[in-house]
């Protein structure tokens, strides 16, 4: 038989937090000698399989390990996801568990299903708690030799982030409301609505019916309201005061100090954004 001159990769075990991590080395030259021809195709494969993934953890784009429940910050911008496909809201990350990258990462992302988390809105900064995931996507080329082809992205690996929290500010008293004046926040207190005649301002001739308001009422008594009432958007819909009306809720938003007091001399703050409203889970 043969001599056959045989490069092997070697593996290097590095330690993440306590787990095993293993990565290709570099090529390290083999001395001569008889291999089986059985046994070659074993020794130079580099090839990562199913098992292998059970025993390691993988690494992600954020350079944590898939799964590894994390802390992100960056800004929600526009991305493509494909040459021939629409754009979509994406993540672009600038820092993970609080220490910044050396440069932006963009990531794809969804929201869990219960989790209490308003929409990414474009070109707004986001802090959130989630995890990096991943799986194949798309179709081999391959494939269409057996079957008629139709529009799709190679076969390939891709990552997303799974946000779980949004890190916010919480207000859940007075003295909250002047520290996070101007900021988006997470307020907490019991949904109380208010039905009364449509106010002028706010009114139309095709408005019939009462005008259903509400405030959100704090620890301490404080209440704020769901927009200042002047505002048409402050009409809250029968679906939302049947679900919340008297329960405690987290509701996601800007509250600001009222600048005209002309327009309504007794309030002087409000929730002037309004992102989204849940029933308040203490556990979370």
């Amino acid at each position: 038989m043969k001599k056959l001159h045989l490069i092997l990769l070697s593996l290097t075990i590095f330690w993440f937090e306590g787990q095993e991590i293993l990565t290709l080395a570099a090529p390290q030259p083999c001395q001569e000698g008889n291999i089986a021809p059985t046994n070659l195709m074993t020794k130079v494969s580099n090839h990562l399989t199913v098992t292998d993934l059970e025993k390691k953890p993988l690494l992600g784009q954020l350079g944590q390990p898939l799964g590894k429940i994390i802390t992100i910050a960056g800004v929600v911008r526009q991305g493509e996801l494909g040459a021939k496909a629409s754009s979509r809201d994406v993540l672009s990350i600038e820092a993970v568990n609080d220490r910044p990258l050396a440069q932006p990462v963009t990531i794809e992302f969804n929201l869990f299903m219960t989790a209490q988390v308003a929409k990414p809105v474009l070109g707004r900064s986001f802090k959130y708690v989630g995890y990096e995931t991943g799986g194949f996507t798309g179709i081999p080329q391959e494939a269409f030799k057996f079957v008629p082809a139709v529009a799709t992205t190679g076969h390939r690996f891709n990552t997303s982030f799974q946000v779980l929290k949004e890190e916010l500010d919480i207000v859940k008293t007075k003295s909250d409301l002047t520290r996070f004046n101007n900021r988006r926040v997470q307020v907490i207190g019991r949904y109380v609505s208010h039905s009364s005649p449509a106010p002028t301002i706010t009114s139309s001739i095709d408005f019939k019916g009462t005008y259903t308001t509400a405030n959100i009422v704090l620890e301490d008594g404080i209440e704020i309201p769901i927009y200042p009432t002047y505002l048409k958007q402050s009409l809250r819909s029968p679906e939302e005061v049947k679900a919340y009306d008297g329960r405690i809720v987290k509701v996601v938003g800007q509250i600001s100090l009222e600048q005209d007091q002309k327009l309504n001399p007794d309030q002087i703050i409000a929730l002037t954004t309004f992102d989204g409203i849940w029933q308040y889970q203490s556990k979370l």
